[in-house]
């Protein structure tokens, strides 16, 4: 039971990380109909930020967040109007392919400015662990879950509540129609990938309350992000966030009970599953 259980803890830690860097994936494609490969180094600059924030202000992640997602969405926003811009004016393929060339310099740059050794805070507010008995709760864990689940609330009244939000959503359902009722679809464009980039950012500082930071960070991220992305249905925010704490949990529980070398592997599995019962996703329609 204490197994199950501290899998179960540490599933969703690892998968509210996840939903956050689908949710980004699928607000990019589901406006923009673009592939955001850059997502994880994204996430990668903001975990930079917060640890350089932090090693000359001493400020806690917690209180760098703001400061974190602020600093993403205006890097997302003018990486939009310099690059992608341009990008989505040419062939498909140019608009496929873009981003991936971005994640490359990004990658690149990165090793080049900070060097290749890995990185952590070395001292955060919240520490130490809550023993139920049952099972141990690692404090640090619980702090990036929390940040998660609080954006992706955010993220969600966002889009469904606000003018811009509903802008952003008339863009991804008609970006014809929505032109005809006076939305500004480049405007509307730059603001959704500043938003993803932001959303990166959220996760990166997060994760600083326990992960390494290292250029090559947001590799894994980013691949099962695109997991999550398809498994909970392409453009589907809450499909991007509930397929991401799928995945953390298949993850878990594969390294728990079979073997931490194919934890992996069972993400894969139930990625097939779904794809098999449901091809267009959780909550990707009929």
């Amino acid at each position: 039971m204490s197994m199950f259980m501290q899998a179960l803890f540490e599933g969703i830690i690892n998968g509210s990380t996840l939903a956050l860097i689908a949710m980004g994936i699928s607000l990019v494609w589901g406006v923009m109909g673009i592939l955001s490969f850059s997502q994880g180094e994204f996430l990668m600059i903001a975990m930079f930020f917060t640890f350089y924030v932090n090693r000359f202000f001493g400020l806690d992640p917690i209180f760098i967040l703001p400061f974190a997602m602020a600093f993403m969405y205006v890097f997302g926003f003018f990486i939009y109007k310099l690059i992608i811009a341009k990008a989505l004016k040419g062939p498909v393929l140019s608009q496929r392919l873009i981003t991936f060339a971005l994640s490359m310099v990004l990658v690149n740059l990165a090793l080049l400015i900070f060097g290749g050794e890995f990185r952590t805070i070395p001292k955060v507010m919240i520490s130490g662990s809550i023993d139920l008995g049952f099972m141990t709760l690692a404090k640090q864990k619980i702090v990036p879950f929390v940040i998660s689940v609080c954006v992706a609330g955010f993220m969600f009244w966002f889009l469904n509540k606000t003018k811009t939000g509903k802008a952003i959503r008339a863009t991804s359902m008609n970006k014809t129609a929505a032109g005809l009722v006076g939305i500004n679809s480049d405007k509307t464009f730059a603001m959704a990938f500043g938003l993803s980039a932001a959303i990166a950012g959220a996760a990166g500082c997060a994760l600083t309350y326990f992960y390494y930071i290292y250029p090559n960070v947001g590799g894994n991220f980013q691949l099962f992000g695109f997991i999550a992305v398809v498994m909970g249905g392409f453009g589907s925010i809450p499909g991007a966030f509930f397929a991401g704490l799928i995945m953390g949990l298949a993850d878990a529980y594969t390294g728990v009970y079979m073997n931490t070398a194919f934890k992996y592997v069972g993400i894969c599995v139930v990625f097939l599953l779904i794809v098999q019962f449901k091809p267009k996703g959780l909550f990707g329609g009929k």
